[in-house]
């Protein structure tokens, strides 16, 4: 009987640690998922706390602030397109210049027009209008100028909406923060005896937004085009060199 009932007694001790064993891993196991949950909970805060920290600036800044995000929005699509554009032009290719030139050079202007037709960039383009030109008989400068004339203004389209949005993006913010000074200062008015300076202090800083929030828009579109525009400088300086070698080629040929 002795034996028996220790026996009974460690199955017992040995159901109760699994038993325990048990629920501390479903425990375990509830505490995990519930860490996971917290997680993903706290990362979708994060995420849309990005967005809505948006809300506060454009109910302070008003419908100027609003306007100045929508340039900046089009800004950074046409400096994405200008980028897109100008990598896709390859305006860095320039050895299929001096291929070109060697094939004039030795009377083949079928494999000159071959070689140029094979490279897709505005230089190209246009030195090819020059030698078709000449093959058809007519003048080889005038070709040259008009096509060249055309892709330089590809290149240099949508300047003109990034130096406008460069140049009314400080304005549209100053005349914000006239405006907000405005507003301030008639609150103070209102106030009568009761001058608060806090009242003055939050619609000045309140007011100074719409300036802060125009440079913000107004220093990337002029860097920007600054850029831009010193690449289409290269690219031009490029086209007339080798214009006049061309020309000079197709003379001699």
């Amino acid at each position: 009987m002795a034996d028996e009932q220790v026996v009974e007694s460690e199955e017992t001790v040995e159901a109760g640690a699994e038993g325990a064993a048990d629920g501390a891993g479903e425990a375990g196991s509830d505490v995990a998922a519930e860490g996971a949950d917290a997680v993903l909970d706290a990362a979708a805060a994060g995420a849309d706390s990005g967005i809505w920290e948006l809300v506060p600036l454009i109910d302070k800044g008003g419908p100027i602030v609003v306007i100045l995000l929508c340039l900046s929005v089009l800004s950074l699509a046409i400096i994405l397109l200008k980028v897109f554009q100008f990598w896709r032009a390859g305006l860095s290719r320039r050895s299929f210049i001096e291929t070109a030139l060697d094939k004039l050079k030795a009377g083949d202007k079928e494999g000159a027009a071959a070689v140029l037709r094979k490279t897709r960039s505005p230089v190209a383009r246009t030195l090819l209008a020059g030698v078709e030109g000449s093959l058809n008989g007519g003048s080889a400068e005038e070709e040259i100028a008009r096509v060249g004339g055309n892709e330089l203004g590809g290149l240099q389209s949508y300047f003109r909406w990034l130096e406008v949005i460069g140049n009314i993006s400080p304005l549209l913010g100053l005349l914000g923060t006239v405006i907000g000074m405005i507003n301030a200062f008639q609150q103070l008015q209102l106030a009568g005896n009761k001058v608060d300076p806090a009242i003055l202090s939050g619609g000045i800083w309140v007011a100074l937004l719409t300036t802060a929030v125009g440079l913000a828009v107004a220093i990337p579109a002029i860097a920007s085009l600054n850029l831009l525009e010193s690449r289409v400088d290269v690219a031009r300086l490029t086209l007339r060199d080798a214009s006049s070698r061309l020309v000079a080629a197709l003379r001699s040929a």
